[in-house]
């Protein structure tokens, strides 16, 4: 009986961690969904050319088809707006199949038309494609100096900084001292939403284990980890009921 009490206070004490892992804003591995239109599943909603070529999920992933003509694009809310002193991060697995010409398709959003931390398809080579990456202009502002290969996954996080601008992009990284490239933004936008985008070119960017966050590491993992002051009174608050229980027994 004793034993079921001090794991209980345990519990309670540690229950105030999972109560604090907020850092991540907003995950999705699409596993749930039927087959068919994203948009009015989970939360998804189009902002641009709704019903237009719909983005469609299968298997556990979502695909982004580009292509002549208006198509669909998508966002989920993160139930938070960004504001001074925010970093946030997007991450997710992607594979990419043919190549025309360059286009973004994924950003952070704010409203239904200011973007930011733009992940672009641009070429590489003759037989390969490399990502890009712009803080908000419609062209990318650098690229990834390695050249990738079609049809294989890569795991990437992008960032944005409110009060700097800058937004940066790492391509299948160990951490965040890993190999990165950056841009500034031309603008200060209240982002509360992750977006993805469908416009003309010719390719196909399948997509899953999306994780936005407010730090690197859960961004790239998708595991919460609770800030250490947490960690500490959560700790406190369980040997302080443990106290407690010795001086009754």
């Amino acid at each position: 009986m004793k034993k079921f009490v001090v794991l209980s206070v345990l519990s309670l004490g540690l229950l105030g961690i999972n109560q604090s892992q907020a850092n991540i804003l907003f995950s999705d591995n699409f596993n749930s969904y039927s087959s068919g239109n994203l948009v009015g599943q989970g939360g998804w909603a189009a902002h641009s050319a709704a019903g237009l070529t719909p983005v469609q999920v299968s298997g556990g992933a979502i695909s982004l088809v580009q292509g002549s003509g208006s198509r669909e694009d998508v966002n989920h809310g993160l139930g938070a707006t960004m504001g001074a002193g925010d970093t946030w991060y997007y991450s997710f697995d992607v594979s990419v199949s043919g190549f025309s010409n360059i286009v973004y398709f994924s950003l952070f959003l704010q409203g239904t038309g200011n973007f930011d931390g733009k992940l672009f398809i641009a070429p590489s080579t003759a037989s390969d494609f490399t990502f890009g990456l712009s803080g908000s202009s419609s062209s990318p502002a650098t690229t990834w100096g390695t050249p990738l290969t079609y049809g294989t996954p890569y795991r990437i996080v992008v960032s944005y900084a409110f009060d700097t601008k800058a937004v940066s992009l790492w391509v299948n990284p160990l951490n965040q001292a890993s190999a990165s490239i950056s841009d500034t933004s031309n603008f200060q936008d209240a982002v509360t939403a992750i977006a993805f985008r469908q416009a003309s070119a010719s390719n196909t960017e399948v997509i899953d284990n999306l994780v936005v966050a407010t730090t690197f590491q859960e961004a790239l993992t998708g595991v919460s980890v609770p800030e250490p002051s947490t960690l500490a009174l959560a700790l406190v608050g369980g040997l302080a009921g443990l106290v407690a229980l010795r001086r009754k027994c």
